[in-house]
């Protein structure tokens, strides 16, 4: 093991290439309790009935998991973020014009029309469901005790950040009078279980904060009749054509189709094979892909389709050898992209101008387990900066998103990952997601004073942009969260490469960054 440093992150850490994958956890400011039971300060967890059923066969009816609550660990550091907005989400006028506005959707008031009748001026109340005159309850559902690639390294890592996130924000303020109280439900990665955390949470929670659940494809018709905000993790396109969901990271069919020209017009191969996860959206977004490489004269010799927990890799590896494309494009999930590397390694072999991905192999902590061989052959799309990167400008090292991630970190949740102890310890791409609309709920629920209601919730969000702080400014246009300008028009690419002084893993930032022209 390393040396910790204080400068360096962790957004992963993928343990044993024949059995699990743990992305980014945390140690520390996790959750307890009950939702049913006392929702009053601090955070509370709701357990889901278990059910068995995993419609995604991601990971069926685990044990429920409880994190206990953690102690903050010293205070912020020099330089870190200032409270509330002086480094936070900060909105600004819809499509850059200020005063924008867009028409109101259905049971949505016209601005400066009260959803609910007030009390006197400046007095809190309960204005909504959710929300009393000195809380806001928040809610997410999430896998945590799902199996060990999905579960506490990935799910619970968001939880805990989140978690952090609230706690300081209560620290520092609150929220024009009231207080943030998180509850989360576990479904284990079974959306019927998910479900059943949905109708709970529905009563108690005012919206839903990012966190990671497949139900987010599947919850539409519910979400419409309930009118539930929720500011989801984005995996799913589905999610940006939902009135009701603001997706806070990039669906995979839209990174698919950046990465795939970034490709075209960087690295210039005349032949390419495609990995997916054998998932519907991945298979979309392996499609978009092989769209995009024909229209350049780029021809795909191989696709594979990889599973969740696939046994072995070797006979994937040895297809992808006959074909022998100049390079391999990864729309898949780390566990079996681990194995992939591994056995490639064991059968000496790497295509010509080696492989690129998604988002999901980009979190630092991979390196551990992809081992050297991935040095200057892997490069990653990702929708957020990557802090601690080379070659890297000064002003994306700074930004206060990110130096708002590492205050959290060194506060509030340690540098612990599942009982190991590394240097990379801030969380990963979805712990971003998770930090910047938490941080933008509570912006615009301030800013919303008193009658704060659901419906005057999701008007602020549809006629604002508001900028993360980390690299993304976030848009949800009325009538489709993902018309353009899409918030993730333009993302980042990093390649694997040599650590420093310690000798570990580490990404440089490639040039010029793709663009969604």
């Amino acid at each position: 093991m390393t040396k910790p440093r204080t400068t360096t992150y962790l957004r992963g850490l993928v343990m044993g290439a024949g059995t699990a994958v743990a992305v980014a956890a945390c140690g520390g400011g996790g959750t307890a309790g009950n939702a049913a039971a006392d929702l009053k300060g601090g955070s509370a967890v709701a357990a889901a009935p278990n059910t068995n059923v995993n419609p995604q066969n991601a990971a069926g009816g685990a044990a429920q998991n409880q994190a206990a609550a953690g102690n903050p660990a010293g205070s912020a550091p020099q330089g870190a973020a200032a409270p509330a907005n002086a480094a936070g989400a900060q909105p600004a006028p819809a499509n850059g014009r200020p005063g924008a506005a867009l028409p109101p959707p259905p049971g949505v008031p016209k601005p400066g029309v009260p959803g609910a009748p007030a009390p006197a001026a400046g007095a809190n109340f309960a204005s909504d469901v959710g929300v009393t005159a000195t809380q806001i309850n928040i809610g997410i559902i999430n896998m945590a005790s799902a199996n060990r690639s999905l579960g506490p390294p990935i799910a619970l890592a968001s939880q805990r950040m989140t978690d952090a996130t609230v706690r300081y924000i209560n620290e520092n303020g609150g929220v024009a009078g009231r207080k943030l109280n998180l509850v989360t439900c576990d479904d284990g990665g079974d959306v019927t279980r998910a479900r059943a955390c949905y109708e709970k949470l529905k009563t108690q929670v005012f919206a839903f904060v990012p966190s990671e659940t497949f139900v987010t494809d599947t919850i539409h018709d519910t979400l419409a009749k309930d009118k539930v905000p929720w500011m989801s993790w984005g995996w799913f396109k589905s999610e940006y054509s939902d009135p009701y969901m603001f997706p806070c990271h990039a669906n995979g069919e839209r990174e698919a189709s950046n990465v795939a020209k970034w490709i075209a017009n960087n690295a210039h191969p005349q032949t390419v094979g495609i990995m997916y996860l054998n998932v519907t959206e991945d298979i979309h977004a392996a499609d978009i892909a092989a769209g995009v490489f024909q229209q350049h004269g780029i021809k795909v010799v191989q696709r594979i389709g990889q599973e969740w927990d696939s046994p072995d890799e070797s006979q994937h590896v040895l297809a992808m050898r006959v074909a022998n494309p100049d390079a391999i494009v990864s729309f898949s999930w780390p566990a079996p992209v681990a194995k992939f590397f591994h056995d490639a390694q064991g059968q000496n072999w790497t295509p010509k101008l080696g492989f690129f991905a998604n988002h999901l192999t980009g979190d630092p902590g991979y390196g551990t387990l992809f081992g050297d061989y991935i040095k200057g052959h892997v490069t990653t799309i990702t929708s957020w900066v990557v802090p601690g990167a080379q070659g890297q400008s000064s002003a994306d090292e700074n930004l206060p998103g990110l130096k708002f991630w590492e205050m959290l970190t060194n506060r509030y949740t340690g540098y612990d990952i599942v009982g190991i102890h590394t240097k990379y310890a801030l969380g990963h791409h979805i712990t971003q997601s998770s930090i910047a609309c938490t941080r933008i709920l509570a912006d615009v629920a301030r800013s919303l004073g008193p009658n704060l209601t659901r419906a005057r919730f999701i008007q602020a969000l549809e006629t604002q942009s508001f900028d993360t702080g980390m690299g993304v400014t976030l848009r949800w246009p009325h009538g489709d969260h993902g018309q353009e300008p899409y918030s993730f028009n333009h993302e980042y690419m990093y390649q694997w490469t040599q650590g420093d002084a310690d000798g570990g893993f580490g990404l440089k930032r490639l040039l010029p960054d793709p663009v969604n022209a």
